[in-house]
């Protein structure tokens, strides 16, 4: 066994500043939502997500939900309207396990 064999292998994961992320998954990769990220980040953002009407990118998990929507309900840079449309979009929104 040569020295580079023992070396542990590592994965790294970027969070996009959507808020998205791709995973490594069984054989290939899932992209998920891992957190509220920028808002407005043009095409990838929630609020541009929820705007054009697409089937949402799931959350990676129930508790990264929760924890969006808790964010969600404490930003003061949204107005009460915006602010209700993305908590419905949001709980919508299915997760992974």
């Amino acid at each position: 066994m040569s020295q580079v064999d023992q070396w542990a292998e590592m994965n790294l994961c970027f969070i996009l500043p959507c808020g998205t992320v791709t995973l490594p998954f069984e054989d290939g990769t899932l992209t998920c939502r891992s957190s509220v990220g920028h808002l407005d980040t043009p095409e990838t953002g929630l609020i541009a997500e929820m705007e054009a009407g697409t089937e949402p990118t799931p959350w990676r998990s129930a508790d990264r939900r929760d924890e969006a929507l808790a964010s969600i309900e404490s930003r003061r840079d949204l107005d009460d309207a915006m602010r209700q449309l993305l908590l419905d979009h949001v709980r919508r929104t299915p997760w992974f396990e």
